[in-house]
């Protein structure tokens, strides 16, 4: 046997060095990503310390005091809710209000924040030595549900992006917008100051229901879907009992659905996700004494509902699809088969219940965003002033520098399919079509306005800092290098990194 036959013959030296050399990139990649997760962790902490910081400003310097009209009506409710109970909050006629008429407010406030002010109040106790009052509670919430506000938004940018660079800074920027800021400024007790933490918390859900499953395939459910479907649920029905707004998030997770099937994106996972959520959610919805039955009469709710049923039929199609084998053409004839005779019943049934009333009629804000303000019809509506139109300097004043920064993020969003990554361009446009017919809407672009100025500036280090220190230092950092990935045997490195980018996962979620 010759020497080069040997057994025992030692690996050759450029074998042995890229074994090595594999070991140290395995350690340098887990050490790069300590140190860039350290990195995204003290931004996020200085991101809460900021957002608390600014709106606690008023009480640091004035006291806890509540301050405007609608706060003030909102803390003597929660002082109700403490001293008499769930019972008899929801049985209040309060006479003293629109005198000598009066309110029925159990049947026509929504009681969310109400109630989640008392449960914080009655909680205090057990994890502080000296809780604060009622009205110390009151005055403190709008600062800490924007903080809460800060972090979801966060993790929902970071999930449509599919990159923490983008995520913390979209916290960075929410935590600092005047958007943001003029609702939930600490001793305005009002519903907004609660209700963009469940907005952003809901979208948050909603798009981390749909993340891909590499374990899944043929468009089947995944484990996800099933979790944050019911989260969703949850989530939007402590939005309907928070604010009347959530007729813009049912709408808003509506329409993206739709457009999910429209691009032909549907799948037996989108249709778990939104089949929980609309279930959960619209059952909640009905518990909550001023929504009651509008999801399924009021015609502002109806294109939700419409999706949910379209949803049904297309899954049976779907079932049939996998069970059968059948082929794209069969597929379509049997959508059609089904969503014919489908479609003829629901006509019918709307043309029977539309005389009798059953159908309500779209509100005067909703109209307004439709109409010219001054044709609503309803003189209060039309006499507010942030009722009128936004402009350009509306903008500047409650977006500041990201009005400008914005429409980079949503170029750059533009270029990255996915079905996360869909809503968040959806939900830019929708909210600024929405906030340029009616300035008080701004509010609501200022979570997206964030959103996609954060994803300009993640892109921004993503691009010319992270890639540049990986590329210098040859850590693989979270996402591999291409110039220094190589690809298996047999596989180019351009169809692994397809591969890779269409898991689309994001690390420690």
């Amino acid at each position: 046997m010759t020497r080069r036959d040997s057994p025992s013959q030692s690996p050759h030296p450029s074998e042995a060095s890229r074994r090595s050399g594999g070991g140290m990139a395995v350690s340098a990649s887990l050490a790069g990503k300590v140190v860039l997760w350290t990195f995204y962790l003290v931004i996020l902490y200085f991101c809460c310390i900021a957002a608390y910081q600014i709106r606690i400003y008023a009480i640091t310097n004035y006291g806890y005091v509540i301050h405007e009209f609608d706060p003030w009506f909102n803390f003597r409710a929660t002082k109700y809710l403490a001293e008499h109970g769930w019972h008899a909050f929801f049985h209040w006629f309060d006479y003293k209000v629109w005198y000598p008429l009066g309110r029925p407010v159990g049947t026509t406030i929504y009681p969310g924040m109400q109630i989640t002010s008392v449960a914080i109040w009655r909680l205090l106790p057990y994890v502080m030595k000296a809780p604060l009052s009622l009205n110390d509670v009151c005055c403190l919430v709008p600062a800490w549900f924007g903080v809460s506000a800060t972090m979801a938004l966060g993790a929902f940018t970071a999930e449509c992006t599919g990159t923490w660079s983008a995520g913390v800074a979209s916290a960075a920027i929410m935590a600092i917008i005047p958007a943001h800021i003029m609702r939930s400024v600490a001793g305005g007790y009002d519903n907004e100051s609660i209700a963009l933490t469940a907005m952003c918390g809901t979208f948050y859900c909603w798009v981390r229901s749909l993340r891909a499953d590499a374990h899944v395939s043929d468009g089947r459910a995944t484990r996800d879907c099933y979790t944050f479907g019911v989260l969703t649920g949850l989530a939007y029905v402590y939005m309907v009992a928070a604010w009347g707004g959530y007729v813009f998030v049912l709408n808003m997770i509506g329409v993206h659905a739709a457009a999910l099937v429209m691009l032909g994106r549907y799948s037996s996972k989108l249709h778990r996700a939104y089949s929980l959520f609309f279930v959960i959610g619209t059952l909640g919805a009905t518990r909550v004494p001023p929504v009651n039955l509008a999801p399924l009469k009021s015609l502002e709710q109806m294109g939700p509902l419409l999706v949910f049923i379209v949803m049904q039929m297309l899954e049976y199609v779907e079932v049939q699809r996998r069970r059968k084998k059948l082929s794209f053409k069969q597929v379509l004839l049997l959508r059609l088969k089904v969503a014919v005779p489908c479609g003829l019943v629901l006509l019918m049934l709307a043309a029977a219940l539309y005389p009798t009333g059953y159908f309500g009629p779209l509100s005067a804000r909703v109209r307004s965003l439709f109409v010219k303000h001054t044709r609503t019809g309803n003189p209060l509506v039309d006499s507010v002033a942030e009722h009128q139109p936004a402009n350009e300097q509306a903008y500047q004043h409650y977006l500041s520098h990201i009005y400008s920064i914005a429409p980079i993020g949503f170029g750059l969003s533009l270029l990255r399919w996915t079905d996360a990554n869909l809503f968040l361009v959806l939900y830019g446009a929708v909210a600024y079509y929405f906030s340029n017919k009616m300035a008080r809407l701004i509010i609501l672009l200022g979570p997206v306005a964030s959103a996609l100025g954060g994803t300009a500036i993640g892109a921004a280090f993503d691009q010319l800092i992270l890639r540049s220190i990986q590329r210098a230092m040859g850590w693989v950092v979270g996402v591999p290098v291409e110039e220094e990935t190589e690809a298996p045997a047999g596989e180019s490195a351009k169809v692994r990194r397809r591969k890779e980018a269409g898991k689309h996962k994001i690390d420690g979620l």
